[in-house]
């Protein structure tokens, strides 16, 4: 253990660090790529793969982030340096992580910006003319506005910055703001969708356990999203668990954090299942839906823009309480490697971000020259098929082969390490990792 920094900051709480964590999870992965991966694959038999999936890769993976974290008491990079002995390899791992955070973060900011914009505009009515006909192009001259495009990034890093400008203290006061909230316009939109377009096309699909449905492509998403829902592989887990005292159960914390994010992705499923149902809607894969196709059908609901508002407040918010985890491991490389005031280092650390999501910004018709890049495509494609899941099985590894069995004990509860550390230890060591890469094969291709 390190204990060169004692002037890190920590969570003044057991409930702010898995609030902070779970807001980290959360995002537009839980309000719509996983509503839609269930609907492709059959419903209730994919769910109950996908609890399975998240048992066997999710969980263990977060513990083992949490216990590298808290153990060496540095950042991400720092973690890799002090336990590996400053092996040159790992120290690279630590700065993928790094890397693959500030990647997302880059063109992450981009899209959570386009909430800002569909929420001002649909709290003042003015999509309650939109047509399947005009939803499309409108969303696409909105994309192609430079100004507001560079505008709204602008805006959501400001926002995360100032979050991140005043350490654990804020980024705790900020989400135990921003997840009861998220958690109540989930649980409220549900509630209208099921009152709206009635309840049992949605409840007979998600109880619907017929396994004959599923398919090999079913299951590695099952395990590919389990991966990607907990935000693996970037470090965070890291970072956050570094600043969480001794006297926290990291199992504990973990349990709730998995089921904290389970029930988000669950509820989102209940908030858009009517819609999809009720309205025969189209349903696609990419987040674009939910600027086209479903801004059109909130103003078929009684009080539509106000709906409407409500739901892309609540993307807004996870987006912004993911964003807030993706710039914490960057800053607090900064702070800890160069010495340098985490003020300054917020300030240095966000205005690079900010410069590296201008491309993303300009990319989507704004700039002749950017959008030839599709450099938006292009990371999102590298960091999700690469970066995140190489990095995840590495810390996996690093965690099962790499750290001593004494210094991975001493995280755990006395009652922990007779019940849960054997079983743990083993699937960080070749359960996980296992799985972890097939998905990589599936993601690239092979199979």
């Amino acid at each position: 253990m390190n204990d060169s920094n004692q002037n890190r900051g920590q969570w003044s709480s057991s409930v702010g660090f898995i609030i902070a964590c779970v807001g980290s999870a959360v995002g537009l992965g839980n309000i719509w790529k996983f509503p839609y991966i269930t609907y492709e694959n059959g419903g209730g038999a994919f769910f109950i793969i996908y609890l399975i999936a998240i048992t066997l890769v999710g969980f263990p993976i977060i513990i083992s982030e949490m216990v590298l974290g808290r153990h060496a008491k540095l950042n991400t990079y720092g973690t890799f340096k002090e336990l590996s002995n400053n092996n040159w390899f790992w120290k690279l791992v630590g700065l993928l992580c790094i890397f693959s955070a500030v990647t997302i973060l880059s063109f992450y900011s981009v899209v959570a910006g386009w909430t800002l914009d569909y929420f001002f505009n649909s709290l003042v009515g003015n999509f309650q003319s939109l047509t399947f006909e005009n939803a499309g192009p409108r969303f696409g001259e909105f994309v192609g506005n430079g100004e507001k495009q560079v505008l709204y990034h602008t805006i959501f890093m400001f926002l995360t910055a100032f979050i991140i400008y005043r350490g654990t203290k804020g980024i705790e006061k900020a989400v135990k703001i921003l997840m009861p909230v998220l958690g109540i316009l989930v649980f409220l939109i549900a509630c209208i969708s099921f009152y709206t377009y009635g309840a049992s096309d949605t409840i007979s699909f998600m109880f619907n356990f017929d396994f004959s449905k599923i398919t090999s492509h079913g299951v590695l998403e099952a395990v590919g999203h389990a991966f990607f829902t907990l935000s693996l592989g970037l470090g965070v887990m890291i970072v956050y668990g570094s600043y969480l005292p001794k006297g926290f159960s990291l199992v504990r914390a973990g349990i709730w954090i998995t089921i904290m994010d389970t029930l988000i992705a669950t509820f989102s499923c209940f908030m858009m299942y009517p819609i999809i149902f009720g309205t025969q809607m189209e349903v696609k894969e990419s987040a674009a839906i939910l600027f086209t196709t479903l801004s059109v059908q909130f103003n078929a609901l009684p009080m539509g823009n106000v709906i409407a508002a409500l739901f892309y407040l609540l993307v807004a918010f996870a987006a912004l309480s993911s964003t807030i985890s993706l710039l914490e491991p960057l800053v607090s490389f900064i702070d800890e490697t160069y010495k340098i005031n985490r003020k300054i280092g917020t300030i240095i650390g966000a205005v690079g971000v900010w410069i590296m999501g201008i491309a993303s910004a300009l990319g989507n018709g704004a700039s002749e020259f950017f959008t030839s890049l599709a450099l938006m495509d292009k990371l999102d494609y590298f960091t999700s098929n690469w970066s995140l899941p190489v990095g995840g099985m590495l810390i996996s590894l690093f965690a099962g082969f790499f750290v001593s069995e004494k210094a991975k004990r001493d995280e755990f509860t006395e009652t922990e390490n007779k019940v849960f550390f054997k079983a743990w230890n083993f699937t960080i060591r070749f359960i996980s990792p296992l799985l972890v890469l097939l998905v990589i094969l599936y993601k690239i291709g092979v199979f």
